[in-house]
């Protein structure tokens, strides 16, 4: 696989940057002073909490978890013997983190594992999600017999209770046939999940006055013109909730043409989906995205609490083409390539052939975090490639506004050697690039 890697050659995603003289940086995360992937596992993020100090994950390959500490660079970790991993997926404002090592657990930066204990016998085990800011409410799944999942909720350390289910009046098809609870706001009044499990669309659990849970099956309100015809929803999948509990984020599915024609199918397009919980409105990108080179779509994967988006160009470890940013109010969305040049310098050729994902953000947009992989030299064989985690400071130490990332729709016109011999892509040497809007630029390779 590492010698498939470096051979891979290079996509050039390149485009006009409108970013303001905010300092923005790109910090690499590692286990300890050794090579990840090499001589220590990688880090692979998965959450970072609300207030920006703690990044979460798995250590490569799912051999444990880790929580670091970003003011100190203080790294705790664990390891696991269980055969299917470990994992961290979310992490609070004081360090706790919740996941799963065989049965669900939360692991503190004191490193201390907990594991989420099942209600009764009738369930395997708890599959821990995500908690509120202070920890008083934690979700996730009880996993039952044929590992069937079902929404639950911890408060105040109590016993895990089953979020309501939802009936055939309520849910339709999708009732009884079991539910996850994936995402929930920092003072958990809203949770998103599924219905139907894994493969159902996306509902709501929202705390009323008395402080229970009620369910919302927002997959019933979608707006009507897509609910047939070309922009119809086949899909209609949970991806992040805000911090402030103020909008839902969901990757909806449309397929254009007949996806039962055996010869041509469907022209399967993904599709960024907001709803905001304060007005009930529904804000869907489905506008064609120039950053989306193969016609894909973008896939979300966290929204912050202005409403701004993260995510993938395309399809994860399948088809992608790079990671985007999507600004609150913009109807196009920018490369992360474009937008953030320290993350462009490390993370470009990775980035550009869909080996970087995107997996969550500060609640006010300032730290974006992910996972790549990276070498210092992909050209060099010598030199090692390995899996590794990265936070983007949108504003660095300087206190001011995040970079002003505004829409851009100029493109790559053609590429040349400095001889004048048009390229396909980008090659060892000076390479001339010319834009849509009549200017050139250098690039040199080496």
């Amino acid at each position: 696989m590492l010698y498939y890697m470096k051979r891979i050659s290079t996509l050039l995603l390149a485009a006009a940057i409108s970013i303001t003289a905010n300092a923005e940086s790109t910090k690499m995360l590692k286990l300890g002073t050794l090579t990840p992937g090499v001589e220590e596992p990688g880090l692979v993020a998965q959450g970072i909490s609300p207030n920006g100090k703690y990044v979460c994950g798995n250590l490569e390959m799912g051999m444990g978890y880790f929580i670091y500490n970003l003011e100190n660079d203080e790294c705790v970790y664990d390891v696991t013997s269980d055969p299917e991993g470990a994992e961290l997926r979310h992490v609070n404002n004081n360090g706790l983190a919740i996941g799963y090592n065989g049965p669900g657990i939360t692991f503190s930066m004191d490193k201390v594992e907990t594991v989420l204990e099942t209600p009764s016998e009738e369930y395997k085990y708890v599959l821990g999600e995500a908690l509120t800011n202070d920890g008083s409410v934690m979700i996730g799944e009880l996993v039952g017999s044929g590992y069937i999942t079902y929404a639950a909720y911890s408060a105040n350390g109590g016993k895990w209770t089953m979020l309501p289910q939802g009936d055939s009046e309520t849910l339709g098809q999708y009732a009884e046939s079991g539910s996850t609870a994936k995402y929930i706001s920092g003072d958990g009044k809203v949770i998103l999940g599924q219905a139907g499990g894994l493969l159902g669309p996306s509902i709501l659990w929202l705390q009323n006055e008395q402080g229970e849970y009620e369910l919302y099956p927002l997959f019933t309100t979608i707006p009507e013109e897509y609910l047939s015809g070309d922009k119809a929803f086949h899909d209609l999948s949970p991806a992040s909730v805000s911090d402030n509990g103020k909008y839902v984020l969901m990757t909806a599915l449309t397929i254009i043409g007949d996806p039962y024609d055996p010869e041509m199918g469907g022209q399967q397009n993904y599709i960024p989906v907001v709803y905001n919980t304060e007005t009930q409105d529904w804000t869907i990108y489905d506008e064609p995205q120039t950053v989306d080179e193969y016609g894909l779509g973008l896939r979300p994967t966290a929204i912050d609490n202005d409403g701004n988006i993260i995510g993938i160009i395309g399809i994860p470890n399948v088809a992608s083409s790079g990671s985007f940013y999507l600004k609150a109010g913009a109807t196009q969305a920018m490369s992360y390539l474009e937008a953030f040049p320290s993350y462009a310098e490390i993370f470009g050729l990775p980035d550009s052939v869909g080996y970087c994902l995107p997996t969550c953000m500060s609640a006010d947009g300032r730290y974006l975090v992910g996972y790549g992989y990276y070498s210092e030299d992909f050209y060099d064989e010598s030199k090692p490639a390995y899996w590794t985690s990265y936070v983007i400071d949108t504003r660095s130490d300087s206190g001011v506004a995040a970079p002003s990332v505004t829409e851009s729709n100029v493109t790559v016109e053609g590429i040349y050697t400095i001889a004048g011999q048009r390229q396909q892509h980008t090659v060892k040497g000076v390479n001339i690039i010319l834009m849509s809007d009549g200017s050139t630029r250098k690039v040199i390779i080496k």
